[in-house]
């Protein structure tokens, strides 16, 4: 017999390729347990709506893109500075079409879904990442707002197809790499930095992502209880 994460797991499969192929809008709950093999009554064992299992769906995506993040991290340390996390940050979001259009705000495939429960562990990740660098002197100390400027910066890379259609031309690659370059031109601040502090940031950042996908398994997985 599949475990329940086995069968949340190919439900969860079963929406992902649906939402792709229709948008969310259109994809309904029947779809996807047709899709899924399973009965509608079953989907409703791990999720009361619809909603809640694409916020499931959300989760799980990121939980993908944050354990690379961190394997990455864990392997070169040096993964941890700003112009080379944005890099590789960038090029797991835009190859995930469920990511992307969540960081790009895609109305077509996400309809109008802007919930995400889980928000406030994801900024809590971040203000911990903005004061790592800070403090061990990766993002440059002399420029008013520059974890804003940054941010913003790595941002408006995500947009560049959809101010300037020109700009689709180009590969992700190099979209990466002239992300990478402007971030460590404008963001770091000159020469390189100590290892034990790309060590020390490397292994709280990896940590924060361990706790954070630990609480997004344990929502996307645990039944809702009645009541």
């Amino acid at each position: 017999m599949p475990q329940p994460t086995d069968r949340a797991d190919r439900i969860l499969d079963a929406a992902a390729e649906l939402v792709v192929r229709m948008g969310f809008r259109k994809v309904t709950i029947d779809d996807i347990a047709r899709r899924a093999e399973v009965g509608k009554g079953t989907v409703y064992l791990h999720w009361r709506t619809k909603e809640e299992l694409f916020e499931a769906l959300i989760m799980r995506e990121s939980i993908g893109l944050l354990n690379d993040l961190t394997e990455a991290m864990r392997a070169d340390p040096a993964e941890a500075r700003p112009h080379r996390f944005f890099r590789r940050s960038f090029l797991l979001t835009v190859r995930d079409p469920l990511m992307k259009a969540l960081v790009t705000g895609d109305t077509e495939l996400l309809g109008n879904f802007k919930r995400f429960a889980r928000n406030g562990e994801a900024q809590r990740f971040r203000d911990r990442y903005r004061e790592l660098i800070v403090k061990h002197r990766l993002l440059r100390d002399d420029l008013p707002d520059a974890y804003l400027a940054l941010t913003a910066t790595a941002t408006g890379f995500h947009l560049t197809d959809t101010i300037n259609p020109d700009f689709a031309a180009l590969t992700d690659e190099a979209k990466a790499d002239a992300l990478e370059h402007t971030v460590r031109a404008a963001f770091e601040p000159a020469g390189e930095p100590d290892p034990d502090s790309l060590a020390t940031v490397a292994s709280e950042v990896g940590d924060l992502f361990d706790e954070l996908n630990a609480q997004f398994r344990e929502w996307i997985y645990t039944p809702p209880r009645s009541g």
